[in-house]
This record gives C-alpha cells, sequence and structure tokens, in this order.
C-alpha cells in the first residue's frame, strides 16, 4: 500500500528543491525505474517480439485518463496536476493510488523553454568557460533532474497507472541515432547538459540514464484518443510501433515531426485502423511537441489536437462513455475543475 502523504512530501520536496538530489538518491531512483520500465505489464504496455515492453501502451479504457503535454523541467506544473481534482473530486494521486485514473504525459522532460531563455544564455557562458561556474546551469539541471525523478517515483510507484512517453528532448547523450537527433534551440542545450554530466556525474552515470531513456513507450491509446509526443510523420501499424526498438526511423517519425511535415490522411488512418484492431472509439489524435499560443490547435483536418502552451498549466481529460470535446476536456488547472 503507497503512502501518499509521505509520497506527495517527496514530491513536493522535489518541486521546491534548489539542489539536484544527493547521487545515492538520483541513482536509487533510477535505476528502480529501469527495474519497472523493463518489467512493465504486458496486458498494459504490450511485448515485442523478443517478450520486452514495447513501444505502445494501451490504456485502460474503463478509468478516466489525464494527459499531460511536454513538461520542459516544469516540476511545479506536474505536482499541481497530481494535486488536481478530478469530476469525482479526488486529486490525481489519490486517484492513482486507488486505480480510479491513469496519468499520461507526452514526453519532453529536460530543457526549460522560454521561461529560461536568460538563464540559458548566462549558462552558454559557463559552457565556454568550461563550467569552471555553473550556478546557471546547476539551477537547469536541477529543474529537469528534479521533473524527471518525480517522473521515477511515480513510475516506481504506479507502474500500470503512470506512463511517461519518449519526447525528443529524452536524450542526455545528445547523440545522433537511436531515433535521436542532437538539439538545440536557444544555445547549445543538448552539448550543454552533456558536458555538464559528463563533468559532474561521469559518463557511466550517463550512460546509465541514457538507458532509462530508450526504455520510454512511443505511443498510448485510450477509450477515445490515440497519443505520441508529436504529430505522427506516416502511417505506421501496431506491429511496427510494438517493435519500435528495431525501427529509428519510427522513432524520429513520433517524436521530431514539424508542422505540415506529416503525410497528408496519416492521422485519419490511424484512428481508423487502430479503432477498428482496438474496438475504441477514437476521435482524436493527441500531440504536443510544437509550441501553441491557444487553448489547442486543431491539425489534420481537426483529427490531430495539439496542446502544448509553455505558458499556461493545461492537461486533457478523458473519460470513457462520451464522444472528445476539446472545448470541454482541455482545461487550465490553474483556473477550476471540469
Amino acid at each position: 500500500m503507497i503512502d501518499i502523504k509521505s509520497l506527495d512530501l517527496e514530491l513536493q520536496q522535489l518541486t521546491q528543491s534548489r539542489k539536484v538530489s544527493p547521487a545515492r538518491k538520483l541513482v536509487a531512483d533510477l535505476e528502480n525505474a529501469v527495474e519497472t520500465l523493463k518489467n512493465e505489464n504486458p496486458l498494459i504496455r504490450l511485448s515485442d517480439d523478443t517478450g520486452n515492453p514495447g513501444g505502445l501502451v494501451l490504456l485502460n479504457q474503463d478509468i478516466p485518463v489525464v494527459v499531460v503535454p511536454d513538461l520542459h523541467a516544469r516540476r511545479e506544473f506536474l505536482y499541481r496536476v497530481l494535486n488536481w481534482k478530478t469530476p469525482d473530486r479526488k486529486t490525481v494521486l489519490k486517484g492513482l493510488s486507488e486505480s480510479t485514473v491513469q496519468l499520461l504525459c507526452l514526453g519532453d522532460g529536460f530543457h526549460s523553454e522560454k521561461r529560461g531563455y536568460y538563464r540559458w544564455v548566462r549558462s552558454f557562458e559557463e559552457f565556454q568557460g568550461k563550467f569552471k561556474r555553473h550556478r546557471n546551469m546547476d539551477q537547469e539541471m536541477n529543474e529537469s533532474y528534479g521533473l524527471m525523478e518525480m517522473v521515477m517515483i511515480l513510475k516506481n510507484s504506479f507502474p500500470d497507472g503512470f506512463h511517461f512517453l519518449k519526447g525528443n528532448h529524452e536524450n542526455i547523450r545528445n547523440e545522433e541515432g537511436r531515433g535521436n537527433h542532437p538539439f538545440g534551440k536557444f544555445v547549445y542545450e543538448g552539448e550543454m547538459v552533456r558536458q555538464w554530466v559528463l563533468r559532474f556525474q561521469g559518463e557511466e552515470f550517463m550512460n546509465a540514464y541514457a538507458e532509462f531513456e530508450y526504455l520510454f513507450p512511443y505511443m498510448a491509446v485510450g477509450w477515445n484518443f490515440i497519443a505520441s509526443h508529436a504529430e505522427p510523420l506516416e502511417y505506421y501499424s501496431t506491429d511496427e510501433i510494438i517493435n519500435i526498438e528495431w525501427f529509428d526511423h519510427i522513432k524520429l517519425g513520433l517524436t521530431w515531426t514539424r508542422n505540415d511535415q506529416s503525410e497528408p490522411g496519416t492521422v485519419e488512418r490511424f484512428l481508423k485502423i487502430y479503432g477498428d484492431e482496438f474496438d475504441r472509439p477514437l476521435d482524436f489524435y493527441l500531440g504536443g511537441h510544437r509550441t501553441i499560443s491557444e487553448k489547442y490547435s486543431l491539425r489534420a483536418d481537426g483529427n490531430f489536437i495539439q496542446i502544448h502552451n509553455p505558458d499556461k498549466m493545461q492537461i486533457y481529460y478523458s473519460e470513457r462513455g462520451r464522444l472528445a470535446d476539446p472545448e470541454r476536456d482541455i482545461v487550465n488547472i490553474e483556473e477550476g475543475v471540469l
């Protein structure tokens, strides 16, 4: 039985912490999360041809799902989601403990976005100085690691109810290959993170953390939606998604696709074929990845809902037995409940 009060306190402390967790705790949480991800419930995360957890999560269609877009080191956002009250007046954290709600994150835990722009600029100066000074970069890494440690703890606590999909920012090695591209937006964020980790935590830890990233699923199917980090580049069969470990181009196609890059008709094919295959009324395909300034953005002839507004704390709430309605189902948790 999970002690909710103790768990909530631990998550709150990570939200408020000003330093990266001590190495012993961070490593323990990481090792536990890797073990959990390697031993997922095959009825939920379907097994690939080798018997390992595959790239597709089949969410429980009988209980609601809270979908969280790109987090980008926003620890407070995730903590507020956990304390948001669903229509049954229970917090998401309480619902997870009672298996009455599921929580799905669409990836991108590392790298603050525009809210951290000036810190990234100052961190770049530290990077150029080989991190002889590193106060700004330490702050950035504290937020990113704090967020991902919350993810580890939630996965360890609720393996069947909490899921975090792979995004394009889950690439601590800043590598090219295995479905990854190096990343840089404001400065050289990806390489700056890699060099910071090598300097202060070492290559062994970096490799262990990279294994954690490699174990994330890439797609989830709910009662009335499909979700991945990005809009899919093209159509992929369920067998291809489940066996995604051998298809780097599919990994890229679900995490790096730009607006207007998806092949026409792709989303519609997913909704129709997967709906028939899993016998679910799939109304929409959900994703984040590209930022929006409004409540949501409709793409793919209204079949794809983009929900990543970095200036708001927005979630998508899905419940069995009703048609999806983005106006109703996308909620700014700072403003109220459904």
